[in-house]
């Protein structure tokens, strides 16, 4: 299928130049004259003007900067030798026939022989410019027949912006009947559509490209695909504005193709700004709003020259601004490429988009404008700049997401396996040891965190609580913290102290570590309520509502000549203890304010589970770990 496309495509490349050759009658190239200003003299056919320039090669130059821009042509073409009845006139504008459908407006009063037989667009005073093409003028049946040619004066307005820049205009005539230039004329246009029909095509592959990408974007959410498959989508718009005139059955004003025009190319480069932020994860804020003020800029004035009717005394600045907004557009988009393509991860990407900005700058700077590159019509540098790049960047996007893809699966599975692992870290459901009330709760945040705890039974009823966190995310925060708990099992088992438990787990970790650590808190709570606490870093308990005072400590990993130091205390019944991980203090609200110890000493006497949610609902930034104990063994005793 894909075969069958391409090969289609490439016979419409070659064909149809070849209709356009075959199908266009040419027309006959008079001797035109032209002259500037106004003067309904000049229509009639006995007016001298063998003092106006000649245009060479039926070619003129638009009216110069301090005119009105009313143009007057004549020329001379001959008469049918026995001309029948339906007698028209048909005017050929090369440039709308071959290349540029776009690129001549103005406005048109047509006459023959000195009578008026037609017109295009609105002259001043109230004027309005249309796209010329190629048009057909029936001459009135009752028009007398001058000798064996006719005179031909145009009357033409053009809009400022339509001419600045040295821009020329060109004109074929045919006199014949109505019908045969009829036939001509949708021959021609026929051809002309053919002719669009090639690049046309590339920018249709280009704006599938785009839909593409923006299925893929919907199923990565990867926001370099989205800005991206926009870009591919909006620039294949623009192109179908520019061959908008030529699918049209009637003149497009020149003001509705402008706005259209200035509508596309401000999508496209505010998408182009918002593509680069994202792609290369730019950070230059200045920058960034210098770009957007570019093409604020080259749109706004480009908008207002295209809509101006006169003040040709001004237009040379908006002209300016326009060129010098462009400019500053293509120039500080290039230093981001640059910027790219000489350091970075991306300097493949950089590398295609910089062809964009150094297609257009060719233009505007040396005027490098073919319309036919590799021998398609309407395909200038610009527009095969800018295929290349999207063919090109469409590739290398799609090959980062599928990476990206695989590298999410496998961060998938990672994280699956860390979620399994934290089941033995956080338990659901801790040991029952009499005389103690012992509840436990933990809300992990968006990635698996190193929050561990334990509660383990030992002889004479007597019970070693443990608690802590491991430095970093992932599965190996995990996985250390499942070392760090299997340790303390197997220590728990022999008769040590608490200070020598954590003297012994750091020097396994100190052994083992690649530069990560654990803070972790012990705590041993006997039968009369005794009740023993060693500290590696981790936070401090609280007893009923004021905090523990016990030695900080190093945490586990950090040094191997740490020492720990225990402290023993006294509970009496009903007494709390509540243990927590530094995700309560640490949780943030919207504004940047810390949960803090103030608060967390205020709640400290509620449920596991309500100092939890209320930690969480202030703003979760870390995983968050409560375990709280209440000494209950005076109630065992009495009962």
């Amino acid at each position: 299928m894909r075969k069958s496309a391409l090969i289609l495509l490439l016979l419409v490349g070659i064909i149809a130049p070849q209709i356009l050759r075959a199908q266009s009658t040419p027309a006959s190239q008079p001797v035109i004259r032209y002259h500037y200003g106004d003067n309904s003299a000049w229509a009639s056919p006995s007016f001298d003007d063998s003092a106006w320039p000649v245009a060479p090669n039926g070619v003129w130059p638009l009216p110069p900067l301090h005119s009105d821009g009313i143009a007057w042509v004549r020329f001379r073409v001959p008469m049918p030798a026995h001309p029948a009845p339906g007698l028209a006139l048909r005017l050929v504008r090369p440039y709308s026939t071959v290349l540029r459908p776009y690129s001549t407006a103005a406005s048109e009063q047509v006459f023959l022989d000195g009578a008026l037989i037609g017109h295009s667009g609105k002259l001043p005073p109230a004027a309005q410019a249309v796209i010329l093409q190629s048009s057909t003028f029936t001459v009135a049946a009752n028009a007398p027949v001058r000798e064996s040619f006719a005179t031909v004066a145009l009357r033409l307005w053009y809009p400022p912006f339509f001419w600045y820049g040295g821009r020329e205009d060109s004109i074929r005539a045919q006199l014949a009947s109505a019908a045969v230039l009829n036939e001509r004329q949708q021959a021609d246009r026929l051809a002309l559509i053919l002719s669009w029909l090639p690049v046309l095509s590339l920018n249709a592959l280009l704006a599938l490209a785009g839909v593409g990408l923006l299925g893929l974007w919907h199923w990565s959410r990867r926001q370099e695909l989205l800005w991206f498959s926009l870009l591919l989508v909006l620039y294949p718009l623009c192109q179908l504005i520019f061959a908008l005139p030529t699918f049209t059955s009637h003149p497009l004003t020149s003001d509705l193709s402008a706005g259209l025009t200035v509508m596309g190319d401000a999508s496209t480069m505010f998408v182009t700004v918002e593509f680069l932020w994202i792609i290369f994860d730019f950070r230059n804020r200045w920058l960034r709003i210098l770009l957007h003020s570019a093409w604020v800029v080259f749109n706004g004035a480009e908008l207002v020259a295209s809509f101006a009717t006169s003040g040709y005394s001004h237009i040379a600045w908006t002209m300016l601004i326009v060129i010098a907004a462009v400019s500053a557009f293509n120039i500080g988009t290039l230093l981001v490429d640059l910027r790219f393509l000489v350091t970075g991860p991306n300097r493949t990407i950089a590398t295609g988009m910089a062809v964009i900005p150094v297609a257009s700058s060719l233009i505007i700077w040396l005027h490098l404008d073919p319309t036919n590159l590799f021998g398609i019509p309407h395909l200038d540098l610009f527009d095969a700049g800018f295929l290349f790049a999207g063919a090109f960047l469409s590739i290398m996007l799609v090959r980062r997401a599928l990476a990206a893809s695989r590298q999410g699966v496998h961060l998938s599975m990672e994280l699956a396996a860390a979620r399994e692992v934290q089941q033995h870290l956080v338990p659901a459901v801790l040991p029952r040891i009499d005389g103690l009330r012992i509840e436990a709760a933990y809300l992990p945040a968006a990635e698996v965190g190193g929050d561990f705890y334990q509660v383990f039974a030992q002889p004479g009823s007597s019970a070693l609580l443990a608690i802590g966190d491991v430095s970093g995310k992932g599965l190996k925060a995990a996985m250390t913290g499942t070392l760090v708990l299997g340790a303390l099992r197997t220590l728990a088992q022999e008769d040590l102290s608490l200070s020598q438990m954590l003297i012994r787990l750091n020097a396994q970790l100190v052994a083992s570590s690649d530069g990560g650590f654990v803070t972790c808190l012990v705590a041993r709570i006997a039968p009369d309520g005794s009740l023993t606490l060693a500290n590696a870093g981790h936070l401090a308990p609280y007893r009923n509502d004021e905090e523990v005072s016990l030695d900080s400590g190093l945490p586990l990993g950090v040094a191997a000549d740490a020492d720990y130091t225990a402290v023993s205390l006294g509970l009496d019944p009903g007494d709390t203890l509540t243990f927590l991980s530094d995700g309560v203090v640490e949780a943030r609200n919207a504004t940047g304010e810390l949960f803090g110890f103030d608060r967390t000493r205020a709640i400290s006497t509620q449920s596991a589970e309500e100092i939890a949610r209320t930690a969480q609902s202030f703003g979760q930034q870390d995983d968050i770990t409560v375990l709280t104990l209440q000494f209950a063994f005076a109630e065992v005793l009495h009962d």
